[in-house]
């Protein structure tokens, strides 16, 4: 008995029980693995979605939001741009990648080292890389400035409900204080605390929707002739202390009606030459409408609306189906004038999930593409901070998985990325499962990039939400805070993501103001020291 247990308690004993301890793990790792959300094996990254959705999204061909645009064209959305029902972002939006010919060209990899591992570009803390905006924030919370410290939010279809934007608004606001609302896209959708509505016959131009521009920093055009069409923005708030209509302008053009709680202002917008003009009325209403006179088109580029209140002013461009290439489509005239009047303390970009789901994508030209987006910025707005947001979390379904498949989430490891197209294409069993989409880590990592290169902040915002797979994570969850399609966060996900973005930002604040109160205090103990006589270096005056 003695020397039984003295080979089972010796060192090949142990070593032959630690053995089997393994390889039960590991049997159990196999089984599970498939399936526990935020599982990670290997390189791999995860994502699914609950067996009981109603929908997979495994259509190749759908729209990337339920917004009428006819992506192959120029949309003519006479009417109908502005559903009743208000939007439904990111619904139908294709999870899944058709089978497609086995030539078709992946996802370029991130930018890697000599060594072959990626690059992983150093960011710039929240209190450097946002110093400027958190100086006008200090002037306002002391007081010391009159002006609203306004943030300008750009990108896709993440912020075009107003829930993540409107969050993050709302949050800065009850910190901060409101200025007002300021600039909106004319009429698409309604927003916190402004009711948008229309009717009559509009015609809709969209940067993203490849329409002919010229565009502002809206990225949209709403157009009509008729007398019978009307927009209106009713604020459910208090009254506007002001507001601004910026029409465009040219040859032939018509008039337009301006009136504010009733009363109303005659807007010519005929000139010689293509431009842009805007109307400023400095008068207490909660109601603005907008008309065409019945002499000629107008087009409607922007509205926007404040208080002569310290505060925030926060306006958010969202536009549906935009990407990080879209504003290289703004009139450089119509832009910077736009984000002139605006000047913004911040600039928000938050791109990223339609790039992430282009398998074709050219990471290296996308790279550039942003920086010379962040270029635009920095030259139009050198007073502002940037903030760059990363997409969240988001999976795909290939149409040949079963509803075992279904279940399972799970990254794709480097062998499938780099066969990824034939594997698609010939309905390979290995891709049969929630998967993120090859693209998604490359598009991240050219955004981390790109902030890094421009001293901007990177918020990780699938970091946030727990790294691979946490979409399924999150999809599971009861109450859910993402949707069956591995895609959209619901209204409380969207909210949860922007308490977090509001304290980091708050974080790197207060760490801004330590520092500065840290530096003033050394520099009041300099300057102490530098008044104080020197006692012992003094020479005693001989007594007369």
């Amino acid at each position: 008995m003695q020397s039984r247990n003295a080979r089972r308690n010796g060192p090949k004993g142990r070593l032959r029980a630690f053995s089997y301890a393994r390889l039960a793990v590991l049997f159990s790792m196999s089984l599970l693995g498939g399936c526990l959300p935020g599982y990670r094996w290997a390189d791999d990254s995860d994502e699914n979605e609950p067996l009981s959705s109603p929908a997979l999204n495994r259509t190749y061909k759908s729209s990337f939001l339920a917004l009428h645009v006819n992506s192959s064209g120029p949309p003519a959305l006479r009417g109908q741009f502005m559903p009743d029902a208000g939007p439904v972002v990111l619904t139908r939006f294709s999870t899944v990648e058709a089978r497609r010919p086995a030539n078709a060209t992946s996802a370029a990899a991130p930018l890697a080292k000599p060594n072959g591992q990626p690059s992983e570009p150093e960011t710039l803390p929240a209190a450097q890389a946002l110093e400027k905006f958190y100086i006008a924030l200090s002037a306002l919370s002391s007081a010391k400035r009159s002006q609203p410290v306004t943030i300008l939010h750009l990108g896709d279809d993440r912020i075009v409900n107003d829930r993540f934007a409107g969050s993050l608004r709302e949050q800065l606001i009850s910190r901060f204080g409101s200025a007002g609302r300021s600039l909106m896209a004319p009429g698409l959708f309604s927003l916190r605390g402004i009711k948008v509505e229309r009717g009559g016959q509009w015609t809709l131009a969209s940067a993203a929707a490849d329409s002919a521009g010229p565009f502002g920093i809206t990225g949209v055009r709403v157009s009509s002739s008729a007398s019978d069409a009307w927009l209106r923005f009713t604020s459910a708030q208090g009254p506007f202390d002001w507001f601004e209509v910026t029409f465009m302008t040219g040859p032939g053009r018509g008039s337009a009606r301006v009136s504010f709680d009733g009363e109303v202002r005659l807007v010519p917008t005929a000139t010689l030459a293509v431009n842009q003009s805007s109307v400023r009325i400095a008068a207490k209403a909660r109601e603005i409408m907008i008309r065409p006179n019945g002499d000629g088109e107008i087009s409607v580029l922007s509205v926007a609306a404040g208080t002569n209140t310290p505060g925030i002013a926060y306006a958010n461009l969202g536009l549906p189906g935009a990407a990080a290439w879209t504003p290289a489509k703004w009139d450089d005239g119509f832009a910077s004038r736009d984000i002139g009047k605006l000047r913004p303390d911040l600039v928000i970009l938050t791109y990223g999930t339609r790039e992430a789901f282009t398998d074709e994508l050219d990471v290296r030209k996308y790279e550039s593409q942003l920086s010379s987006l962040v270029e635009r910025i920095r030259v139009w707005a050198p007073q502002a901070s940037i903030l760059i947001v990363g997409p969240p979390d988001a999976a795909r379904l290939p149409a040949f998985s079963s509803s075992a498949g279904a279940q399972a989430c799970r990254a794709l490891n480097p062998q499938e990325i780099a066969a990824y197209s034939r594997l698609m294409e010939r309905g390979d069993e290995r891709l049969a499962r929630w998967h993120a989409p090859p693209g998604l880590e490359s598009v991240r990592s050219a955004l981390r990039r790109a902030a890094a290169a421009s001293g901007s902040f990177y918020w990780d915002w699938a970091g946030y939400m727990g790294g691979p797979c946490s979409i399924h994570a999150w999809a599971s969850l009861k109450p859910p805070l993402a949707a069956a399609d591995h895609v959209t966060l619901t209204e409380a996900g969207e909210q949860r993501s922007a308490r977090a973005l509001f304290a980091e930002l708050m974080t790197g604040f207060d760490a801004y103001q330590r520092s500065m109160q840290s530096k003033a205090q050394t520099m009041v103990s300099v300057e102490g020291s530098q008044q104080r006589p020197n006692k012992k270096g003094r020479k005693k005056e001989p007594k007369s």
